[in-house]
């Protein structure tokens, strides 16, 4: 339950008031329910297309649908793919690259890696709203969370990255092969063809990856949160 909470509270805006210790049993426990948050965000993400999409415009739900995203996460990944982008479209060297992406400050290119992402996921959430709502669409954001999830165990930290390597070393391989069997199992019994989304998505999550190997010497938690989002982002558009 710590696990749980603690996953809440550092995924999402949901306001539980309850103090957990940030210690490595429970960033382990918490590594492993990111899958049922990615769930949690995408329900409430979809909230205007379930039961709004027959009330109000196509446009206006998808503008929707982008609010009730950033509200449930906090733009949480926003803020890692802005990071991301200030730093590894600069031109400047790996550790002038690091400093940027600890820089609290958003620079052109972050700007611009934030519009561009929210105008495609505006034209996604509309194509969605128009065709109306699937739980198909969930598994976009519960595999973004698994393959993160997944990244503690075979990526490799970059040196600058504290929260990187903090959860690298806290996580529970078992608990997590333990998880991607699951959620692997559900999604055959639901559809095999979700799992089309997950390969996608693990291919953004890699290519960043090798970028991030050759410009920082590894993944941050930067480097995640624009994963999580390009990937996602992608992943819209092929359902």
């Amino acid at each position: 339950m710590k696990g749980l909470i603690l996953a809440l509270q550092f995924m999402t805006r949901v306001p539980i008031n309850i103090g957990i210790d940030f210690n490595k049993k429970n960033i382990g426990a918490m590594l492993t329910f990111f899958p049922l948050i990615g769930f949690l965000i995408a329900l409430f993400t979809f909230i205007p297309s379930i039961f709004l999409r027959d009330k109000i415009s196509a446009e206006l739900v998808a503008l929707l649908n982008i609010i009730f995203y950033l509200i449930i996460t906090g733009a949480l990944h926003m803020d890692g793919l802005s990071d991301t982008a200030d730093a590894f479209l600069s031109n400047r060297s790996k550790d002038r690259m690091k400093a940027i992406m600890k820089d609290p400050g958003v620079g052109s290119f972050g700007v611009i890696s934030i519009v561009i992402v929210l105008a495609a996921k505006f034209f996604a959430f509309k194509e969605i709203a128009l065709q109306g709502f699937k739980w198909d669409y969930t598994f976009v954001f519960i595999y973004s969370k698994l393959i993160a999830m997944n990244a503690f165990i075979y990526f490799k930290s970059a040196d600058s990255s504290t929260l990187f390597k903090t959860f690298k070393e806290s996580r529970s391989t078992f608990l997590i092969n333990f998880a991607n069997f699951v959620i692997i199992i559900a999604s055959i019994l639901y559809d095999y063809k979700v799992l089309l989304y997950l390969l996608v998505e693990a291919l953004i999550f890699i290519i960043i990856y090798i970028i991030s190997l050759k410009k920082i010497d590894g993944a941050t938690g930067d480097t995640m949160g624009a994963s999580i989002e390009l990937a996602e982002t992608i992943a819209l558009f092929i359902i």
